[in-house]
């Protein structure tokens, strides 16, 4: 379905009873919501799962101007607005767990537990390059280029070629002059971190991610790369289930 969202027409796939706790699934850099779809098969017996396109990417509308990590959060607060969802858990995958952090940091009260999937809060000049080039090949060679980079398969429909997949990466790449590390102090919500022991990103940053969020869970699965939740989809499908159970559905039941 197409939804508005923060003044954006937005595609999202919405599973599930209607009244469980809302999960919502974000993807990376020029994915869309399909590379999350195992997982919303495996969790929407008891969870309303949302899966969406993030702008510029999949079904979603194009954006050409620049934009903020602020706008893609706000983008997913508007999201959540049109579905009647008041508080959600936000699942995130690469550049999709910085838009999660970055809602949680803007929009705490909207936010119920993170789940942050091969991602980090902060990157150095290395990493920000890696941004840089991956714009550049996103508005000159497509997202299945981007994919095939970052070591995985691309399925399902990608970021359309052109600048709003670029502007959407190079707003991810200000990781580097404006760190996230610091405001995840504020964080007060379950968190489960997981990331794979081969991921090309590496496991640093994860661990970064552990230390700023108290009382976070940090998983470093072996033998993974960086999409530990499509190389291992049954672990991973478990073991987010047993973190909602016991850290999610137990808080708000205090």
């Amino acid at each position: 379905m197409i939804i508005e969202g923060n003044g954006l027409e937005l595609r999202c796939e919405v599973e599930g009873p209607e009244t469980a706790t809302a999960v919502v699934f974000i993807h990376g850099l020029a994915a869309s919501a399909e590379i999350w779809s195992g997982q919303a098969e495996r969790l929407r017996d008891a969870y309303r799962t949302v899966r969406y396109d993030l702008r510029s990417h999949g079904l979603s509308e194009t954006v050409d101007i620049p934009c903020t990590r602020s706008d893609l959060a706000a983008d997913l607060v508007g999201l959540l607005d049109a579905l009647g969802i008041p508080r959600a858990v936000l699942v995130g995958h690469s550049g999709g767990g910085v838009v999660a952090m970055q809602t949680a940091v803007d929009n705490p009260e909207r936010v119920a537990a993170l789940g942050l999937v091969g991602t980090a809060s902060e990157c150095n000049d290395k990493t920000a390059a890696w941004y840089a080039e991956t714009a550049e090949t996103a508005h000159t060679a497509g997202g299945a280029s981007v994919m095939c980079a970052m070591g995985m398969k691309p399925e399902g429909r990608l970021a359309p070629d052109g600048p709003g997949c670029a502007h959407v990466t190079l707003a991810m790449r200000t990781l580097n002059a404006a760190p996230l590390t610091d405001a995840l102090a504020k964080v007060r919500v379950p968190t489960l971190i997981v990331v794979g022991e081969t991921d090309f990103l590496g496991v640093g940053g994860s661990v970064i991610l552990s230390r700023a969020i108290e009382g976070s869970e940090l998983e470093i699965v072996t033998g993974r790369g960086h999409g530990v939740y499509l190389e291992d989809p049954d672990w991973f499908a478990g073991r987010l289930r047993r973190f909602l159970e016991e850290r999610v559905e137990v808080q708000a039941a205090i």
